[in-house]
């Protein structure tokens, strides 16, 4: 399966190779893509259902960005709606509860990248050293929570972490004699939960591609660092590490971009108004807007204000590492 998923990867670099070299103005460039694809229709056939979902999930509803020009009411429909232009948007630029969602997310989201992205590496590392056998043990268990929902995670925190009765309490005031805390619902923990939980369920996810990466380096980089007297740790650094830059960088670009982005799912099902403060973040915001004060357009322009700087943050991190690293994403 792994020798299928490289050759297919090959195939695709290439097919990119291939593709740099015909100029857009050539003839034969259409006949170059279907040849291509006839030639590669099984891996074409494995990405169409993900290019359908991205299609009609991602980009179908991108249509309705327009209604964030309208004073949008959706008994009256688009057409009945009245047209205001750009008051949305200058509403949204001087809204302060707009601001302090927006900084929110970023610190929750900057935090969450600087925790996990090294703490997935350091795991992925342990793991590529590790015997086969405690391999598996230890990357089921730390795959395991990507696979669970973030509905299932915050009734598993909820109680974990109940003032009343909650194991993380109980051990607090029997063992430390600290009084309980009420993490949930306390501006000065809440985040921090939400950031610790991130790393809980993605940094195993993330491990395992790393770790994926590394299996595809050359053994006879290894070999020869041995006969040089590099130890594993000098291996580590100066060829691990160096073998999956292209996959860290692809990584971190696009989780650069998930900085402006807030953990919709994850927040709403744990926060209460109490911790608006702090643990509000832009998605949560527009959806009170949108859904509670029916204030459709404004949500809308939130969003699309949200989605601009997030374009911008992973245009400009991948010039960034483009120009320090001469890796790119695209």
């Amino acid at each position: 399966m792994k020798k299928f998923i490289w050759k297919g990867l090959n195939l695709i670099r290439e097919r990119d190779r291939s593709f740099s070299q015909i100029s857009p103005n050539s003839h034969l460039w259409r006949q170059r893509i279907l040849d291509e694809i006839k030639s590669n229709w099984i891996l074409y056939l494995f990405v169409f259902p993900a290019f359908l979902t991205v299609l009609f999930f991602s980009y179908g509803p991108m249509v309705f960005l327009i209604t964030s020009f309208f004073d949008y009411n959706p008994i009256r429909g688009l057409m009945g709606s009245r047209f205001i232009g750009f008051a949305n948007f200058a509403r949204a630029i001087n809204d302060k509860y707009f601001w302090q969602a927006f900084g929110n997310t970023v610190f929750i989201k900057t935090s969450e990248t600087l925790i996990t992205f090294p703490l997935s590496i350091i795991l992925s590392l342990f793991l590529f050293e590790a015997s086969r056998g405690y391999k598996k043990i230890v990357q089921t268990a730390t795959i395991l929570p990507y696979f669970i929902s973030w509905i299932v995670v915050s009734a598993m925190f909820k109680n974990l972490l109940a003032p009343s009765g909650g194991l993380v309490n109980e051990i607090l005031v029997s063992v430390f004699k600290i009084k309980p805390i009420a993490f949930l619902t306390t501006s000065s923990t809440f985040r921090w939960v939400i950031i610790l939980q991130d790393a809980w369920k993605y940094g195993g996810y993330f491990a395992v591609i790393y770790h994926s990466a590394m299996i595809a380096i050359d053994t006879t980089l290894f070999e020869v660092a041995t006969l040089d007297g590099a130890g594993r740790w000098r291996q580590m650094v100066s060829v691990t590490l160096p073998s999956i830059k292209p996959t860290l960088v692809t990584m971190f670009v696009l989780l650069t971009g998930y900085i402006v982005i807030g953990p919709f799912e994850q927040v709403f099902a744990q926060y209460h108004p109490i911790v608006y403060d702090t643990g509000d973040i832009v998605e949560t915001y527009s959806y009170r807007l949108g859904l509670s004060q029916y204030k459709y357009g404004f949500a809308v322009a939130i969003g699309f204000i949200q989605s601009i700087i997030a374009t911008t943050v992973v245009l400009i991190a991948n010039f960034v590492l483009l120009k320090k690293t001469n890796e790119r994403v695209f």
